[in-house]
């Protein structure tokens, strides 16, 4: 039925739930799982800075990078200026999201899905889902219905509800 599915994660709880339903969805059908990080720039959740210290991706005071000072009340502060702190918040959430996609990776391979592709993306994360999930053929999109920034999605339209209006194939949204 499915030849290829893509979930999205930012390692919310309901993104880390729709990594394990794809899994189980492309493990069953023997699809192509495609799993897609967004890379999310400014606040980083203290769930997420726990994780980050937790995997000695970075440490709250003496930072593994350089040009970054230190995570502080969520905020990623980076030294220098202009381009040289932009780079350094960057390499930051870059690193974030790969792990994040490494531990989705894993979580796929438990299930038993054996081809399994990592994309990241940068910019806002429903354009950038729709398009990889253009680029990349899916059949099936699988989504959080709440990720990280729940005000924000309160607010404006979550990234789901703007998935599930736009997407040229089936979504599901996970609680």
């Amino acid at each position: 039925m499915f030849k290829k599915i893509l979930t999205a994660t930012d390692g919310s709880d309901h993104g880390t739930k729709a990594v394990e339903l794809a899994s189980e969805l492309a493990a069953k059908y023997g699809a192509k799982l495609v799993l897609v990080h967004v890379l999310q720039h400014g606040r980083v959740p203290e769930s997420v800075q726990k994780m980050l210290e937790a995997e000695h991706l970075i440490e709250s005071r003496q930072p593994q990078y350089p040009q970054v000072a230190h995570i502080a009340g969520g905020l990623v502060t980076a030294m220098g200026t202009g381009a040289q702190a932009s780079d350094a918040s960057y390499r930051v959430f870059e690193a974030l999201g790969d792990h994040m996609l490494e531990t989705a990776k894993q979580v796929a391979r438990d299930h038993g899905v054996k081809d399994i592709r990592k994309v990241i993306e940068d910019g806002d994360p429903a354009q950038r889902i729709l398009a990889c999930a253009d680029r990349e053929n899916a059949d099936l999109v699988v989504v959080g219905s709440r990720g990280l920034s729940d005000l924000k999605g309160m607010l404006m339209g979550s990234v789901s509800h703007k998935l599930i209006q736009l997407a040229k194939c089936t979504c599901i949204a996970v609680k």
